[in-house]
């Protein structure tokens, strides 16, 4: 008996159906039966390229088992399904005379290398199959690069959330969610936070498979194709042939807040409503966030890392119910409303700042032309970039802290609806720091006149900015 091992691949499967390897497999079952050999395993690697050097799993483990003895045949549709890499294709042929494989077929029969100059013609096929790819690899980055000058989408590997298959058809139920997350993470949610709603409320990912999780979160919310732009190599190049999500500058917003959170690497959750916004009356020293005992509580700490005099303590509880109620209190004044709503930038604020960083994106590349071509020296290429860099990173900023609608819009109001918005289940404990951090830009809490169980308001100064 001839112990057969079948091994099918398919480099694009777009819709994940396998129905490529399937064909393949069909037909190698049938050369194996007609050429009496038993079919004693069968190895498959569905969507994945022979020529791109990447780890193919299962034909990795066929090599191991021809290594362990348990093969005298190997059938492939074709030769090129088996590889497209000569070096790859000498190693395949090296363990099959080392561990007596003595027969490898294809179904179109080009080879045998059990049979003469099987060898050699099966070289001379890898060689071939290595030429073709490497041709139809550079039309393809050819095209691609095409397509990407107009705006046109890369049609490849699985479908992107918000649009059809095509990249190009919004599916607009997927849209809203999109702009749903974008508005919550700009109005201050983490990204953990907008994640947890999206699982809360059973929305899956584009396969509709997964539950989303935040690196897949960050990556949609980052992605240049939801604003309507086209990236091609890692940069963008240009407007989209598709329509856009959100709008430029809510994207040049999320990528500065990333970038931002990103430098200062908040990893943990927030767990104080008021974290970096309480002060010391006694020094002027940022009072720190911790546990005392059972209890939350801000302190006034002394030491390298803090700098504080240590004298002022107060507990979390009642400072942020304290906090909470005149927030509330002021977000319902008629007066305040008003004053928030002629603080408003308009929407022409973030176009100017979003198309002033675009244009010191170009000026960084002229620059670098410059520099490839003879014009600049290093010398006057190193201090020009310096000063560009600069300028793009204070642009960034105003961007990331343009104010984006937090969320106070539907704050303002009569003391009921204010407070009926407040305590919405979608309310978040980032949003809350957020609206308050809107209206409210410290508080300052004076030392205590004699020690008492109870906290004296009268200790709490909140500063306002409207």
């Amino acid at each position: 008996m001839i112990r057969a091992a079948l091994y099918a691949r398919i480099s694009d499967d777009r819709r994940g159906e396998g129905l490529g390897v399937a064909r393949q497999k069909e037909d190698c079952r049938k050369l194996a039966k007609d050429r009496g050999w038993t079919v004693t395993a069968e190895f498959t690697d569905n969507d994945l390229s022979a020529y791109s050097g990447k780890s193919r799993p299962a034909f990795s483990e066929m090599l191991s088992a021809i290594e362990a003895g348990e093969f005298d045949a190997v059938v492939v549709y074709h030769q090129d399904r088996l590889t497209r890499r000569p070096a790859e294709f000498e190693d395949f042929i090296d363990k099959c005379q080392r561990f007596g494989v003595k027969q490898f077929a294809t179904v179109s029969g080009e080879t045998d290398i059990g049979q003469g100059d099987g060898i050699l013609i099966a070289r001379i096929m890898a060689a071939v199959a290595a030429n073709q790819s490497d041709a139809a690899a550079r039309r393809i980055r050819r095209k691609n690069d095409e397509n990407a000058a107009a705006g046109k989408p890369h049609k490849t590997g699985q479908r992107a959330y918000g649009y059809e298959l095509d990249r190009m058809t919004v599916v607009e139920s997927e849209a809203k969610v999109i702009r749903e997350a974008a508005r919550r993470f700009l109005a201050g949610e983490s990204l953990v936070s907008v994640a947890a709603w999206l699982q809360a409320d059973g929305i899956r990912t584009a396969t509709g498979m997964n539950e989303w999780r935040t690196p897949t979160l960050r990556n949609l919310l980052k992605s240049p194709r939801i604003a309507g732009l086209r990236e091609h190599r890692g940069e963008v190049v240009g407007e989209a042939a598709w329509p856009a999500i959100i709008t430029r500058q809510q994207h040049e917003q999320i990528t500065s807040r990333l970038a931002e959170s990103a430098a200062r690497n908040q990893r943990s959750p927030r767990r104080y409503l008021l974290s970096g916004k309480v002060f010391c009356g006694a020094c002027g020293t940022k009072m720190a966030s911790s546990p005392d005992g059972g209890r939350r509580r801000y302190g006034c700490r002394k030491g390298p890392d803090f700098g504080g005099c240590a004298k002022v303590f107060i507990n979390a509880e009642p400072l942020e119910e304290f906090i909470v109620r005149a927030v509330l209190t002021r977000l319902s004044s008629p007066a305040t409303a008003k004053a928030i709503r002629d603080a408003e930038q308009p929407d022409s604020v973030g176009v100017t700042l979003s198309d002033e960083l675009s244009a010191l994106y170009r000026k960084q590349e002229e620059l670098l032309e410059m520099w490839i071509d003879g014009t600049l020296t290093k010398r006057e290429l190193v201090p020009a970039q310096t000063r560009i860099a600069t300028r793009i990173d204070s642009t960034r900023r105003q961007l990331a802290r343009l104010d984006t609608g937090t969320g106070l819009s539907e704050f303002l109001g009569d003391a009921q609806s204010v407070a009926a918005a407040w305590d919405a289940p979608d309310m978040t404990l980032q949003r809350q720091a957020a609206v308050i951090g809107a209206i409210m830009s410290r508080v300052v809490i004076h030392p205590a006149k004699k020690p008492s169980n109870r906290v004296d308001l009268s200790r709490i100064d909140p500063e306002w900015i409207v």
